[in-house]
């Protein structure tokens, strides 16, 4: 009589980020309880830091080259979140010889570039990596041999330093992941688009300013614009839009546009651009790496090979994140001036004494000659006439020069505010003894900058 045995052993599910033990009196725990508990709390730690907070240096990780003895790039010590959420602690001084680095993948960057480039363009990128550490026996099972079984006991956070490709200047390496290997092992970096998105909606609302004067953008208006970010090309265009940038709001429905613009952001954007980079909506990304800084190798050749003659270290473009005690602190600092009006520059520009403008005028502004000689009318768009009945709540700082002219007869000129009128903003022009300035024969001209102040804070 014969007995087929087979070895019974757990059956390892799927783990679930989703999914948390549910711990019950009778309930036989095994290695895929404890492993299902780790990613279920591992995941929301770190997809809190990346959709809450972000990702880039926290702190240090500066990148510095040097030339001698030998060309060289260092990173410094620091911390760091990579996109997919992950802490990454570099605990000392890193260094990479270049000429080294150069050599070591020299077959593979000829493959790329089958004529040696005069520059070749880098990103250095700091990666998560996990270390299985602290082995220990473990016990043994029927039928092993006596040699006593081992395995680590522990999982150390850790961390790769990489030179890779700049994708944005350096040929594709036919992978799509953003750190995807190429020949010899090399790899090719590339941002992450929610990186670029985030910059680009900050620059959209550092163009919308709160006015008492218009024309004003609608809700509607600064939704579209919001949307326009996700989807620049296929977007329809605003039906009429006001001229922008800068876009105008008005002071007392501020709070009411900037939460239109983060709604829009946050529940229409802000999914596109996740999925874009290749992730599920509101999904952290798998990619592991963060950017420090991008180098670029200015290369010689010779018999032994390419050796860098020079190593230029651009960090400009590397994601960074700022500590919330600091913002609470920039917060306090403005609440100090919150009573004050507000103040903003509205117009601009750059005049001949015939009013024609030596350069485009910021916020639309003319200068039109009215009255008598040497008098000119300003206006610009949203001008509103702080002497009208009832006043607009707002007024206006009117700053100018003459231009210098060296002339043996007239050496010195006034540029004077004259008065607020229906039409515009009068200021003269005058020689220093009151008469009026010459016009078309002469160079002469007129700089001139308005203010609006006051209206609600």
């Amino acid at each position: 009589m014969s007995t087929t045995f087979q070895t019974a052993s757990p059956k390892l599910q799927k783990l679930d980020p989703l999914k948390r033990v549910n711990y019950t009196f009778g309930l036989v725990l095994g290695v895929e309880e404890f492993l299902q508990s780790d990613t279920y709390f591992l995941a929301k730690h770190h997809l809190e830091n990346r959709l809450l907070h972000g990702y880039g240096t926290v702190c240090g990780l500066n990148v510095t080259a040097q030339m001698s003895p030998q060309p060289e790039v260092q990173v410094a010590p620091g911390w760091a979140i990579n996109p997919k959420g992950q802490e990454i602690c570099v605990p000392q001084l890193m260094c990479v010889q270049v000429n080294d680095w150069l050599q070591a993948n020299l077959t593979a960057l000829k493959a790329i570039f089958p004529t040696a480039p005069a520059t070749l363009n880098l990103c250095v990128v700091l990666c998560y990596r996990e270390c299985k550490t602290d082995v220990v026996p473990i016990p043994g099972e029927p039928c092993q041999t006596q040699s006593s079984p081992t395995a680590p006991s522990r999982i150390l956070d850790s961390f790769e330093l990489k030179l890779c490709l700049d994708a944005d200047v350096s040929p594709p390496l036919g992978s799509p992941s953003s750190s995807g290997s190429g020949p010899g092992g090399l790899c090719e970096f590339r941002q992450d688009a929610e990186g670029g998105g985030v910059r680009a909606f900050a620059e959209l609302l550092s163009e919308i300013q709160a006015s008492a004067t218009g024309p004003f953008l609608t809700i509607a208006d600064i939704e579209q614009l919001v949307r326009d970010l996700a989807q620049p090309v296929a977007s329809p265009p605003l039906a009429s839009p006001p001229a922008g940038p800068p876009w105008y709001v008005p002071v007392s429905s501020t709070s009411e546009y900037m939460r239109a613009a983060f709604r829009t952001w946050i529940t229409e954007v802000r999914p596109f651009v996740g999925s874009a980079s290749g992730t599920g909506t509101c999904c952290a990304p798998p990619e592991k790496c963060v950017l420090l800084a991008e180098v670029v190798l200015s290369l010689s050749t010779g018999p032994s090979g390419w050796s860098a003659t020079a190593v230029t270290v651009d960090d400009s473009r590397r994601p960074f994140l700022v500590p919330t005690s600091l913002l609470q602190d920039i917060g306090f600092q403005e609440a100090g001036t919150s009573g004050l009006a507000p103040y903003s520059v509205v117009a601009a520009g750059y005049f001949s004494m015939t009013g024609s403008a030596n350069a485009a005028p910021y916020g639309n502004l003319s200068a039109v000659p009215n009255g008598p000689a040497g008098d000119f009318l300003l206006n610009f768009r949203g001008y509103q006439n702080p002497n009208s009945s009832p006043p607009p709540g707002t007024s206006y700082i009117v700053k100018g020069t003459v231009q210098d002219y060296v002339q043996p007869t007239i050496k010195r000129a006034t540029f004077e505010f004259v008065d607020f009128e229906p039409t515009g903003i009068r200021i003269r022009i005058l020689s220093y003894d009151g008469s009026a300035m010459p016009g078309t024969a002469t160079p002469w001209g007129f700089m001139v900058e308005i203010s609006e102040i006051g209206g609600a804070p």
